[in-house]
């Protein structure tokens, strides 16, 4: 077979992918599954960001840049996912 030269490009898309699918999942798994501790375990996230954005008053336009992550462990899954794709390919 013939090496596949992967570069750091495609590794971030995949985590990045794996990431987003972990999300679309953390909803599905939010609207089907009822509460308890299961659903406690995979839906609870830590926050990582600023609060509140910060506002940047120009003359002429008003700036606001904000970021916020939200890492629950179906995400945590997810990268570890596109983590494995990206070995495996």
């Amino acid at each position: 077979m013939a090496q596949v030269k992967k570069g750091i490009g495609l590794l971030i898309f995949l985590m990045f992918a794996g990431a987003v699918l972990g999300a679309v999942f953390t909803v599905i798994f939010d609207a089907f599954v009822p509460s308890g501790p299961i659903a406690r375990l995979f839906l609870s996230h830590v926050s990582i960001g600023s609060g509140a954005p910060v506002t940047l008053h120009l003359v002429l336009v008003d700036l606001s840049l904000g970021l916020n992550l939200h890492i629950n462990l179906l995400n945590i899954l997810g990268i570890f996912l596109g983590y494995y794709i990206y070995r495996n390919s």
